[in-house]
């Protein structure tokens, strides 16, 4: 099989899981369309095209995944990283206030936790999400890519915590019953407790709101990813709560899909 025979198919998911087991860009593919693919990745391909045929995410499919310059494993044990969350680091690292220790709420895969500890090498992250197969995942792509400045740790929300943070930072599930009962089907792979907010989806902000003082140093913040149209409850409750200078920040589609508070 030649890299021509991929493209040839036509088919985006197939190509850019090749780019994945070649370790190049896709405008190379082009170029080198007469390679003859060594049987290892042959068999590997093959394996991915039945997999998205029988509806796998793609992500799921090739066992990896690119986020904010990190190739994290990933598998159904937690939620695909979401291009949009790299927004939600990014405003972190930027962030020009005091950020030694972090805490990241639900990490899943440990996405948010790598990125950050990988890009502030002064700070210390702990990571947490209630399901323990999920922070197996995490502890193995910390190994993967041997970054140490990070701890996993199973706790429900605060339940297992007893530290305070500079920051506290949390993409939680937000898909609200209506939605979550007319997810799109390659969605249904993922983790549902990774998904579902409950009845208004917002069960887990209420949470985390009301409790994150108890757990912020002085002059700390809060970072919340947010469904697209759940700014106007979400600030509400920061304000409820007593939460200063609430600012919102928004995707590359123009959603709103951030918002950051202070104490």
């Amino acid at each position: 099989m030649k890299i021509r025979d991929i493209l040839e198919k036509n088919n985006d998911d197939l190509i850019i899981a090749l780019t994945y087991l070649l370790n190049t860009k896709k405008n190379l593919l082009f170029l080198d369309q007469e390679k003859v693919l060594d049987k290892e990745i042959e068999r590997q391909i093959l394996k991915i095209q039945d997999k998205i045929n029988e509806g796998y995410p793609l992500q799921y499919a090739i066992g990896k995944w690119n986020f904010y310059g990190l190739d994290l494993l990933v598998d159904k044990r937690a939620l695909i990283p979401r291009y949009e969350t790299e927004i939600l680091v990014d405003l972190i690292i930027k962030d020009e206030n005091n950020k030694k220790n972090i805490l990241d709420i639900g990490t899943g895969s440990g996405a948010i936790s790598l990125a950050l500890s990988k890009n502030l090498k002064d700070s210390k992250i702990l990571g947490v999400d209630i399901s323990k197969e999920a922070i197996d995942l995490a502890n193995e792509n910390k190994i993967k890519l041997n970054i140490n400045n990070v701890e996993f740790k199973e706790s429900d929300i605060f339940s297992n915590i007893n530290e305070k943070f500079d920051i506290i930072v949390s993409n939680p599930p937000y898909i609200n019953k209506k939605d979550f009962e007319n997810l799109d089907e390659k969605l249904s792979y993922e983790p549902k407790n990774a998904l579902y907010g409950g009845e208004d989806g917002l069960c887990f902000y209420k949470e985390i709101i009301k409790n994150a003082k108890k757990f912020l140093n002085k002059n700390g913040k809060i970072y919340l990813e947010i469904g697209y149209d759940q700014k106007i409850p979400i600030t509400n409750l920061l304000k409820e709560y007593g939460y200063k200078n609430v600012e919102s920040f928004k995707d590359f589609n123009d959603f709103d899909r951030i918002v950051k508070a202070c104490i």
